[in-house]
């Protein structure tokens, strides 16, 4: 398994607004979905490190640059 980690800025919706924060994810798992927002949903590992509200969830974005973690 690898240790590479993605930086993922996700944005939620509620409350008449938007929020958005930025989590770091393992990047193994991801060719396994079609799209990052279902990557970040499903995947057990990144339901073991963070909490998604998937219900206010509305994008999930990788954040490249600096601070990338690997």
């Amino acid at each position: 398994m690898s240790s590479e980690r993605i930086r993922v800025r996700v944005l939620y919706a509620g409350r008449g607004g938007y929020h958005s924060e930025t989590i770091s994810v393992p990047g193994s798992g991801t060719e396994e979905y079609d799209r990052l927002i279902d990557f970040i949903r499903e995947d057990p590992a990144v339901a073991a490190e963070c909490y998604i509200d998937a219900a206010r969830l509305c994008s999930a974005q990788v954040v490249e640059g600096e601070g990338q973690e690997g």
